[in-house]
This record gives C-alpha cells, structure tokens and sequence, in this order.
C-alpha cells in the first residue's frame, strides 16, 4: 500500500505543473462563463469543465511528446480556456476535416 501511495506522489510531483496549468485553465473558463452571465445549468458546466479538462490533458500530453515543456506553461491552459469552442468547431466541420485527411491531395 505504501508504494501505491509513493507512486501517486510521485506522479503529481511529476506532472503538477501540468495539472496546476489545467486547474488555471478551468478557473478562468468559468470566471469567463460568470462575467458573460452565461445562464447553464449543472449538466452544462459539467461537459464545459470535463471538455476543457480533456482538452488541457490532451496538450500537456502533446508537449510532453514533442518536447515543449517551456511552452507547455502557456499552451496548456489556452487550450484549457478554448478547449470548449474547439470541440464546437470540431463537431460542426468534422465531415471536411475527415475528408481532408483520407483525401489529402485536394
């Protein structure tokens, strides 16, 4: 029990920076949400929060692949804070953007 708890300190040593990006992401998204006065209901913030989450993970893992660590402390939470409208650009132009890639030549 004592090397899983080891473990998880570890991993939140490892990656608090990215986690403290992702945690600075959110808090402006809804700060941002609060000061528009964006009526939602808890269903709502729940999906804005988890879409914002998962696309802040999704870049620290990109800049941790591609070795941008320094820009990483920016990236992250701007994708955090955008990662709502992203999701809404991919769901709506998601036939061209497949098109484009299994058709790369047009």
């Amino acid at each position: 029990m004592q090397s899983l708890i080891d473990d998880l300190f570890a991993f939140i040593y490892k990656f608090s920076s990215f986690l403290l990006s992702i945690l600075a992401g959110v808090v402006t998204k809804i700060s941002y949400e609060m000061l528009m006065k964006r009526k939602l209901s808890i269903y709502q913030w729940f999906g804005i929060v988890g879409i914002s989450i998962f696309f802040g993970y999704l870049c620290s893992v990109y800049c941790l692949n591609n070795g941008l660590e320094k820009q990483s402390s920016f990236l992250v939470p701007i994708t955090t804070l955008f990662g709502e409208k992203i999701m809404i650009y991919l769901t709506t132009h998601y036939k061209t953007i497949i098109d484009r890639i299994l058709n790369p030549k047009k």
